[in-house]
């Protein structure tokens, strides 16, 4: 599906905003980011894979490295597609709507403090003593609990919640069905069953920070849970309670991370990457896809497996794994011929 159509701009004024080169008529105007799937006459196509070149007709224009442009291709050069791709799609993004002020149907305690600029959504709901700053939108039916704090430029999506004592910095991006603020899963055991220990922190989430739909970040028990400055979190990740994540981390789909544990200053975990209690994974550090963390992972490393360990140990014990069964088999063919070799000595 193509992007929306929100403006029309010439090839040679894309180039100059963008500070790429321009081959071809740069007369030529653009309406539309596209894709090589759904290309289109007036488009600027995003080429990633120059296999698909052969399937594009020769007058769409291209978005690409240098080494996809045939004699008579026109479009923007970028030896990095990929690192201009946010300030292109910025450009045909559609702007957020300028509205401000409390839809008639949105709840706001009357100590709530709704600042000049800020806007609440319909049947959106902001808790006593909570403060929205300037810019900060609460979209239709978000809740906004007590003793809140949204900072300026901030989006809270239709449908998030931010519960007591959750606090969320500037410019940043809370998508829908995400809960912030939740009750940590602390309980002590009994001869009566499970005690649930109350949970009496709160969540402080930095600037620039995204959390994606249906993401959980859990109230510390004592203190605070953290999330630090331009962290971006993908859906469906669980943060457990007094976890305390750095700044600039990246964490992608279905990683989950236990109770009190510590991820430095840019870590990254891949998709459905597991994090257990108390532990710290250090700066820079990646986790490959379905790790499962047991143990301090020092700064820089790359891990991967269960339990994780560095990525070339994992990899090659995944190889002599794949070899077990013709190990095994060459195994009993010598236990059947030294038996036999036994066999004919007693006779």
């Amino acid at each position: 599906m193509e992007m929306k159509r929100t403006m029309e701009i010439t090839l040679a004024t894309l180039g100059a905003k963008l500070e790429m080169e321009v081959l071809g008529d740069g007369g030529r105007v653009v309406r539309a980011v596209t894709t090589p799937e759904d290309p289109r006459e007036d488009g600027l196509c995003v080429v990633w894979d120059e296999r698909v070149l052969s399937d594009l007709p020769p007058d769409v224009l291209l978005m690409a490295s240098r080494s996809a442009f045939t004699p008579g291709r026109g479009g923007l050069v970028s030896d990095r597609p990929k690192e201009v791709l946010p300030r292109l799609l910025a450009l045909f993004a559609p702007p957020r709507p300028a509205t401000s002020g409390t839809h008639p149907s949105a709840v706001v305690a009357e100590d709530a403090d709704v600042r000049d600029g800020a806007w609440v959504g319909a049947l959106a709901v902001v808790g006593s003593g909570s403060v929205i700053e300037p810019g900060a939108r609460i979209e239709s039916g978000a809740y906004v609990g007590r003793n809140c704090r949204v900072g300026r430029g901030t989006l809270v999506e239709p449908r998030a919640v931010l519960l007591d004592n959750t606090r969320v910095g500037r410019d940043c991006i809370l998508h829908s069905g995400c809960v912030l603020g939740c009750d940590g899963f602390g309980f002590v055991p009994s001869p009566e069953g499970p005690v649930k220990i109350p949970q009496i922190g709160g969540v402080v989430i930095g600037d620039a920070v995204e959390i994606g739909a249906c993401s959980t970040v859990d109230r510390g028990t004592i203190g605070d849970t953290l999330v630090g400055d331009g962290t971006k979190i993908d859906n469906h990740v669980q943060i457990g309670h007094n976890v305390r994540i750095g700044r600039c981390c990246i964490i992608c789909s279905m990683s989950g991370i236990a109770g009190s544990s510590v991820l430095e200053d840019g870590v990254t975990l891949s998709v459905q990457a597991g994090v257990t209690d108390h532990v710290r994974i250090g700066r820079g550090a990646v986790l490959a896809a379905r790790s499962g963390v047991t143990n301090d992972i020092p700064a820089g490393a790359v891990m991967s497996g269960f339990p994780a360990r560095p990525h070339g140990a994992a990899k090659r014990a995944q190889m002599l794994a794949a070899e077990l069964p013709e190990l095994f088999k060459r195994l009993r063919r010598l236990e059947r011929a030294v038996k036999g070799r036994e066999e004919d000595g007693d006779a």
